[in-house]
């Protein structure tokens, strides 16, 4: 017998076990996204806007699917059979369907990253399709909560991602530019300055006549030098000295249609807020100077700061 005849039967239960393990792992992540899209069935009787089925696939030309389905979706993720099959596979060709209207969106020029969201949620209910008629093993649980955590955290990062690398830059009532931080000898942090720069072009490029500069007490005044050192008329500026954080900003907002403008990483939070208000909000990523030193840790913030926006706005 050769080494790779005695090898073959090792490595066969490996393979078995690997599949199993990552079969429960997946049944894990759509276990949690079933639960995540019952509590968003019940979050749309109280707010409008921002729902998490809006965010995962939504009717050609991105009609919003009604509330309703966020309930069927799950169940079929929750269940097994040919029925749930049938949905899971509906929605998979829907969101298919909004990956290609991506690319069409590139095509004719649309800034944006190289892989749409929603390609990965087609994905994911093409496989949840496929295992639908099978029955779902017991035991595993290790491997489930390792999906369901794993799972959830890299959908939240894809989306962060996937959503702020997307210009939907076009033209409002006002742009608005999130404050960042100053040091203490008063000079912009470089965030700042990428923020407020981008703002200005946005502005000259005529998208609003009004710029509204919002931030902290201290960041407002150096936002407002660099704007006017940059061009920006006296007359163009408003001045949000009560911006202390998102939800402050986008509530001191007197105007129902903003092109927001911010980091990538910070991007799908103010449109969270900004729909949960009722707003219609345009969100235009800054191109960043260079990357942030510290800009893992405010990846991994605004996971949580998302969470917490999505949960309270219910």
């Amino acid at each position: 017998m050769t080494r790779t005849e005695a090898a073959a039967p090792v490595a066969a239960p490996r393979r078995v076990a690997a599949r199993t393990w990552l079969g429960a792992a997946f049944d894990g992540l759509a276990i949690a996204l079933a639960l995540a899209l019952v509590v968003d069935t019940s979050r749309a009787w109280f707010t409008a806007g921002g729902s998490l089925l809006g965010t995962l696939v939504s009717l050609p030309g991105g009609h919003p699917l009604p509330s309703l389905d966020a309930l069927v979706l799950a169940l079929a993720l929750l269940l097994r059979g040919r029925v749930a099959a049938t949905v899971l596979g509906a929605h998979a060709l829907l969101a298919l369907a909004n990956a290609v209207e991506f690319y069409l969106l590139r095509v004719r020029g649309l800034p944006g990253g190289v892989l749409p969201f929603s390609l990965l949620v087609a994905g994911i209910f093409a496989v949840a399709a496929l295992r639908a008629p099978g029955l779902r093993r017991r035991g595993r649980v290790v491997a489930r909560l390792a999906g369901a955590v794993v799972g959830s955290v890299a959908l939240l990062l894809a989306h962060l991602a996937s959503f702020g690398a997307t210009d939907y830059a076009r033209p409002a009532e006002a742009i608005v530019v999130f404050g960042a931080r100053v040091y203490a000898d008063g000079t912009a942090s470089l965030s700042l300055a990428d923020r407020v720069a981008h703002g200005v072009h946005l502005y000259e490029q005529g998208l609003a006549p009004v710029l509204i500069l919002s931030g902290a007490a201290d960041e407002v005044p150096v936002m407002r030098r660099l704007a006017l050192a940059a061009g920006v008329p006296e007359s163009a500026l408003e001045l949000d000295l009560r911006g202390v954080n998102t939800h402050a900003t986008v509530a001191n907002l007197r105007y129902r249609r903003v092109l927001a403008v911010s980091h990538y990483y910070h991007l799908a939070r103010i449109k969270l807020a900004a729909e949960a208000r009722g707003l219609t909000v345009y969100t235009s990523p800054c191109p960043m100077t260079r990357r942030l030193a510290r800009e893992p840790y405010f990846v991994a913030r605004e996971c949580a700061a998302l969470v917490a926006y999505y949960l309270a706005a219910g």
